[in-house]
């Protein structure tokens, strides 16, 4: 198993619900670690942090897939919501602020799940300890997989801390936001197989 990549608190600010951090914060921080050649099934291993940043859930950067190929992920360990949100294909052209769904899918470890390329996907750490997936990825990401979450400022919703639970902020930058869904992996598979 090899280091792949490391998110900075610094690198997620563009995809914050509050860009602004305050004084003090360590913006070197590590959020996220993404580790490869896992085994023969997984090829990437990913670590999120818990805590929160200004009452925000750490979570991974966001991106969809320019490849076809389907990824699968599979919880390991820790509490975490998926946010999966289908973005709309009109004339010929997939649109970056137009969601036609969007789910935040409930997962306990062993829930797996399977994503096609019309689903831009983050996780969120919504519990105590590290959040561990699995996924099979082994395509590779280019910068454009990354840019339309970061030209919006972030995945449709926000997920925060609320009253010892979570809600979700919507993110203005998007036209006609649907409201989002919970649902948990078992049911999202069942939904995405129609």
């Amino acid at each position: 198993m090899l280091l792949k990549s490391t998110r900075t608190l610094e690198e997620m600010v563009p995809v914050l619900s509050n860009k602004s951090l305050g004084e003090g914060v360590d913006l070197k921080s590590p959020v996220y670690w993404v580790f490869s050649s896992v085994s023969k099934q997984w090829e990437n291993m990913t670590l999120i942090s818990p805590g929160d940043f200004n009452g925000e859930f750490p979570k991974t950067f966001g991106h969809y897939h320019s490849s076809d190929t389907t990824e699968r992920y599979k919880l390991l360990s820790g509490k975490g919501i998926l946010l999966m949100q289908k973005r709309q294909f009109i004339d010929d052209d997939w649109q970056i602020n137009r969601i036609e769904k969007i789910y935040f899918v409930e997962f306990l470890p062993g829930n797996e799940l399977d994503i096609t390329r019309e689903w831009g996907h983050s996780w969120s750490n919504i519990g105590n300890e590290p959040l561990v997936t699995l996924d099979n990825w082994r395509d590779g990401h280019t910068p454009g997989d990354y840019k339309p979450i970061e030209d919006m400022g972030g995945m449709g919703y926000f997920l925060v801390k609320k009253d010892g639970g979570a809600e979700f902020i919507p993110n203005t930058k998007y036209k006609d936001l649907p409201k989002p869904e919970w649902i948990t992996a078992d049911e999202f598979n069942r939904i995405n197989s129609l």
